[in-house]
């Protein structure tokens, strides 16, 4: 299910740029920690050995170990050597003259070691956090995915209880059309029914996957679905608008229709003003006055753009389900206060 993806991508990403974020901090803190205490205790060193070299009376010949002394009779440098590595400024009193005395030493570099060392110990400490964290996020959207599993289970159920209802209605509304009844309360029933079906329809469609794929000419099918709706259009004031042509494709007829009928349903509820229509060998589109906020979240199962009308949230998320299965490219865009959804074939 995408909704339990993407949730559960989405706390995955922050927990782990988080965890990132903070590691980075603790390791900034512990390498600078770390290499001050390094840096002192080298300095300790460098002033044992000049402790030492200062007890042997050596500061004036070159037996100075590893250590490159510079040294200073006021400002008078008496003796030069390169200032790298780690420096030690010490003073050496001589009778009544006085040395200036700066120690150097070149030890290991250590950076490398420890910068190596926190990496290994980073990746290590990230793999483990990643893992608990995703058996974590499990944890958490378990009652999520439960809830989705019985209202699918409650949709599979009711599917199957409507099933005879609607045979029944449907039957007995052919039967009084054949004896001519034209009354209005008969034809909002009429429009319920048909309503009632195309419900059943979608449900049907997220329980059953059957298909069986024939060549259909696309405008004979969507005339058809247009005079289905016809009722529907006529009691909005709205105009119809299209341009047609003929194109043969190998679909099941089924998956077509549902196709047609849930863009022309969306078109006549949202529409504002005209709806147009369009096929020809690239694609189908139904445009119409309006505005879609969320034309990414649509297309998921059990989302209404508007909560005020009625539906499940399934019509959009089954058009996009079946352009997936046959490899066409669904698409809904808002341009200039028009609402264009357009299946490319």
């Amino acid at each position: 299910m995408w909704g339990e993806k993407k949730s559960l991508v989405l706390f995955l990403t922050t927990y782990l740029i988080s965890m990132v974020f903070f590691i980075a901090i603790f390791d900034y803190l512990y390498f600078k920690n770390i290499m001050f205490e390094i840096l002192q205790n080298q300095k300790a060193l460098i002033k044992q050995q000049l402790l030492n070299e200062n007890l042997r009376f050596r500061f004036w010949n070159n037996e100075f170990k590893d250590l490159n002394i510079t040294i200073y009779d006021g400002k008078i440098v008496l003796k030069k050597s390169p200032q790298v590595g780690v420096c030690v400024d010490y003073e050496l009193i001589r009778g009544w003259r006085k040395f200036k005395i700066i120690a150097c030493k070149v030890f290991e570099d250590r950076k490398k070691e420890i910068i190596f060392k926190l990496l290994f110990y980073n990746v290590v400490f990230l793999v483990f956090v990643s893992i608990f964290a995703y058996f974590l996020a499990k944890l958490f959207l378990k009652p999520m995915r439960d809830e989705i599993k019985k209202l699918e289970n409650f949709l599979r159920d009711i599917t199957h209880e409507m099933q005879t209802p609607i045979a029944i209605i449907n039957s007995n509304i052919e039967m009084l059309e054949i004896k001519g009844i034209e009354y209005k309360e008969f034809q909002r029933i009429k429009n319920a029914a048909n309503r009632l079906s195309a419900i059943f329809e979608m449900l049907k469609f997220l329980n059953l996957k059957r298909k069986e794929v024939i060549s259909l000419n696309l405008k004979e099918v969507l005339l058809e679905r247009i005079r289905f709706f016809e009722t529907q259009i006529e009691q909005r004031n709205l105009k119809i608008k299209k341009e047609l042509k003929d194109v043969i494709l190998n679909i099941d007829k089924e998956d077509l229709i549902r196709i047609f009928d849930n863009l022309l349903s969306n078109a006549i509820k949202y529409s504002m003003g005209d709806i147009y229509i369009y096929l020809n060998e690239k694609g189908f589109c139904v445009e119409n006055k309006g505005e879609i906020k969320n034309p990414k979240e649509v297309i998921q199962k059990f989302v209404r753009e508007n909560k005020s009308e009625g539906g499940f949230g399934l019509g959009l998320y089954i058009v996009n389900e079946i352009c997936k299965f046959y490899g066409f490219k669904f698409e809904i865009t808002n341009k200039n206060g028009f609402v264009k959804v357009c299946v490319y074939f």
